[in-house]
């Protein structure tokens, strides 16, 4: 057992580092997965020197488990590949989900402070606004790519409303949540990302869904803060050209998909991928065809222009169509257990306490993920899965500690 000194300057490193990690994840490119590394050498140390399992400890067995699988079946899907020599240096980007567990017993070991959390999530909010801003609002953020960078900004903006704007949080937090979410919502229109804006509206009706089951009462200082971010972001979406532009070619590429023509969009070449990957979805054999082979098995035999651009991806812009194709019931299996049991968890525990922002932030997070690989491969990226990975862990544990809590 730790002493008390030891144990308050461990658990005040361990705050410093979930301060740290939403500033960098967006920012910097390989910051945010030393932190994930620091966090997981000290869960080793933890659980070699304290003689601890994150597989037997209640607050962090289901975690573990649900991420050491997922690992284990995209393992599974590299062998299947029969290319192992090739792909080796692809397995790197899933180490997240191996050292997963372990990062969640060093979290579990220390005292969460969740404002730490909170106020990186909302300094990065800034920052990635600023990005845009700097960069002048174009898809090139000089960070990352612009579908990750509009993927995250989408869930940092709601894990920081969903713990802003309560009852008992001070004007002056208040305000600089208000400013954060509105360069957060700069972010995400300014990369561009189309499906990004989707998510954003599904998480919309979501958590205004979670907040109205609340059933409280907003403080007239509050209530006017949250008319004025709605207004701002109608007002921003309804004059921004890059807005307009996109939504308006999606659906002219739509349209001209459904009419038949075969000239190649970016929405046509995906309606494409869906079409026929849902043609072959009978030949899938039970362990997939093999890592990153989606596109080669679904386009091998195509003769058109567009078939043949879709060939050169490695997947097929949905995270549920590529998983299953790449590793079968498996790994499909895997990423649907990762992404809708802990869903069912904060949704239960929402139920039986509706104010609790933990659980509405542990909804929006797997739903939003779970949509946003509706139209992307989703945890293909170091960034996406670094991201996840520490949130889930996070609210995870805290789900754990709220409802051990509640049953005392």
């Amino acid at each position: 057992m730790m002493n008390e000194s030891i144990s308050k300057n461990y658990s005040l490193a361990v705050n410093i580092l979930i301060f740290i990690f939403p500033i960098v994840i967006t920012t910097l490119q390989v910051a945010g997965d030393i932190v994930l590394f620091v966090l997981a050498m000290m869960g080793i140390f933890i659980g070699i020197s304290q003689k601890l399992s994150p597989f037997t400890i209640k607050e962090t067995k289901v975690f573990s488990y649900l991420t050491i699988g997922y690992f284990t079946a995209v393992c599974l899907s590299v062998l299947f590949s029969g290319q192992m020599a090739e792909l080796a240096h692809y397995i790197p980007r899933d180490f997240h989900f191996l050292f997963a567990p372990f990062i969640a017993l060093a979290l579990y070991k220390a005292e969460i402070n969740r404002n730490y959390l909170i106020v990186g999530a909302k300094i990065s909010l800034l920052v990635i606004g600023g990005i845009v801003i700097y960069f002048g609002g174009g898809r090139n953020t000089g960070v990352m790519n612009a579908g990750v960078f509009g993927n995250l900004s989408v869930m940092l903006f709601f894990i920081v409303l969903a713990f802003s704007f309560s009852q008992h949080e001070a004007l002056k937090h208040k305000v600089f949540s208000f400013i954060a979410l509105l360069f957060g919502f700069v972010a995400i229109v300014g990369s561009g990302t189309r499906g990004a804006w989707l998510s954003f509206l599904l998480l919309s009706g979501v958590y205004f869904y979670l907040f109205y089951k609340q059933k409280n009462k907003l403080r007239k200082k509050s209530k006017i803060i949250v008319v004025l971010l709605i207004a701002t972001i109608v007002t921003f979406t309804s004059f921004n050209q890059s807005f307009q532009k996109r939504t308006q070619l999606a659906f002219t590429e739509i349209s001209s998909w459904i009419s038949g023509d075969n000239y190649p969009t970016s929405v046509g070449l995906r309606l494409d991928m869906y079409r026929l990957a849902f043609e072959k979805i009978e030949d899938v054999p039970f362990f997939g065809h093999g890592y990153r082979t989606s596109n080669i098995v679904v386009f091998k035999n195509s003769q058109t222009y567009g078939g043949q651009l879709s060939y050169e991806y490695n997947h097929l812009h949905n995270a549920y169509l590529t998983n299953y194709f790449n590793g079968g019931i498996v790994l499909l299996g895997a990423l649907l257990l990762l992404l809708f049991a802990p869903l069912i968890l904060f949704l239960k525990a929402n139920s039986q306490n509706r104010a609790n922002p933990v659980f509405i932030a542990g909804v929006l997070l797997t739903l939003g993920y779970a949509s946003i690989g509706m139209v992307n491969i989703l945890l293909g990226d170091t960034y996406m899965n670094g991201f996840y990975t520490f949130f889930l862990a996070i609210f995870m544990l805290l789900y754990a500690q709220s409802v051990k809590i509640s049953s005392t």
